[in-house]
This record gives C-alpha cells, structure tokens and sequence, in this order.
C-alpha cells in the first residue's frame, strides 16, 4: 500500500504553486526565460530558506524532466501550497520583494 504522503507529487499542473518542504529546506521547480535563446527553461531547485542559500539546481529544457528529478529526490518531504501556508514562505517572503 502506498503511502498518502509519497503519492502526492508535484506535476505539470501544480508545479508553479506547490513545493517539498523539509524543516529549512524548500525544493521546487521554476520557470524561467531566457533572452538570449528566447525560450523557458525549468530549474530544479533545493533551497535553504532561512539562509537564502542554494544548495541545488539544476536546468532543463523540458518541464517533465525538471519535475521528474524534484520528485525523485524530494518526493519524501512534506509538498505544501503556497497559497494555504500561512504566507510565511514562498514569493511573498522575497528578500527581492
């Protein structure tokens, strides 16, 4: 029987609102443009929130591929919404903001 906590995954519907989160640790998938090639690129990430620190990246050009690798190595930690947790992390919690 598989668990709840490992069947819910991040996935190309919820992938720009939820991340895996793990005491201070956050890991996630963005989008982003590039200007010089003028396409998107997804960056898989693992972050160290209170620090701001990057512990992990890395871009790829097909979306399914940057979640299949945050679900293969995050895929453990707890997913969570940004906009049901609390707005204490996520873009709202910016230090660029």
């Amino acid at each position: 029987m598989t668990s709840l906590k490992t069947s819910i995954k991040i996935d190309q519907e919820n992938f720009l609102h939820k991340v895996f989160r793990f005491r201070d640790r956050e890991a996630g998938v963005s989008l982003i443009y590039d200007p010089s090639r003028q396409c998107y690129t997804y960056n898989a990430y693992c972050l160290e929130t209170k620090l701001m620190k990057e512990l992990y990246t890395v871009e790829h050009d097909f979306l399914e591929d940057a979640i299949d690798l945050i679900n293969e190595e995050f895929g453990t930690w707890d997913l969570v919404d940004f906009s049901t947790d609390g707005g204490n992390t996520g873009c709202g919690s910016c230090v660029a903001k």
